[in-house]
C-alpha cells in the first residue's frame, strides 16, 4: 500500500514556497480590508459616476422610490447560491436620485444618513436592468461595504492562523508526538475550507 501522507508532510517538501505563497495571500486580504476602511475620498451624490475606485458617497435621505427598488440572485459558476443582493432609488439632499445596495429591508427612512462605497453594475447587470426595469445606471452605493471589508480581513486571519500552524509544525515547535498535533493537523487542513467560502460569497459581492 502506498502512503500519500498528509498535507502537513506534503508542504514539508517545499516550505518556503509555500509560507511565501500563503505570506501574500494574508497581505492582499488584510491590505485590501484595511485600505476599504482608511481611504475613504468623498464625493457628493451627484458626482458618483466621477468616483474613483475607492471613492465613497455620504449623503443625507430626502426619498425613497420604493416602486423601482429591485433585488438580483448571486451564484457561484451559476450553480452555487451565494444570496440575493438588493437595491433601492433614494433622493439625496442635493437633489440627485441614486441607487444604493444594502441588506434586505434596509432601513431608508428620510433623514437618515448613509455613507458607502461607489460601485459600477457589470455589464450583466446593467443590461438585466435595462430589459427587466427599464434602468440605465451605471454606478451605485454600496452601503454594505464595511462587512465586506470585515470579510476580507478575517479570510486573511484565517490563513494567518494557517501559517502560524504550518510554520510551527514545519520547525517542530509542534512535534509528531505532541499531544496537540493531531488537532493541529486538523484545524490546519480545515482552515482552506472557510476562507474559500468566504472568498466565493465575496467574489460575488464585491
Amino acid at each position: 500500500m502506498v502512503e500519500n501522507g498528509t498535507l502537513i508532510e506534503k508542504i514539508e517538501k517545499h516550505p518556503r514556497i509555500w509560507c511565501t505563497v500563503a505570506a501574500i495571500i494574508t497581505l492582499i486580504c488584510i491590505a485590501g480590508g484595511v485600505f476599504l476602511f482608511a481611504v475613504r475620498p468623498c464625493f457628493k451624490a451627484s458626482d458618483i459616476e466621477k468616483a474613483p475606485y475607492f471613492g465613497h458617497v455620504k449623503g443625507e435621505i430626502t426619498e425613497h422610490f420604493a416602486d423601482e427598488d429591485f433585488e438580483i440572485r448571486n451564484s457561484f459558476c451559476r450553480y452555487i447560491p451565494t444570496g440575493n443582493d438588493y437595491f433601492y432609488r433614494i433622493c439625496t439632499e442635493d437633489g440627485a436620485w441614486i441607487i444604493v445596495r444594502g441588506d434586505k429591508n434596509e432601513d431608508l427612512s428620510v433623514g437618515k444618513k448613509i455613507e458607502g462605497r461607489v460601485r459600477k453594475f457589470s455589464d450583466d447587470e446593467m443590461k438585466y436592468l435595462a430589459d427587466t426595469y427599464a434602468q440605465n445606471d451605471v454606478c451605485y452605493v454600496d452601503l454594505t461595504w464595511k462587512r465586506l471589508a470585515v470579510w476580507q480581513i478575517i479570510s486573511g486571519l484565517l490563513m494567518a492562523l494557517a501559517i502560524f500552524l504550518g510554520a510551527s509544525m514545519i520547525k517542530g515547535k509542534i512535534t509528531s508526538e505532541s499531544k496537540i498535533r493531531q488537532a493541529a493537523e486538523i484545524v490546519f487542513c480545515a482552515l482552506p475550507f472557510p476562507f474559500a467560502a468566504i472568498w466565493i460569497y465575496l467574489l460575488c459581492h464585491l
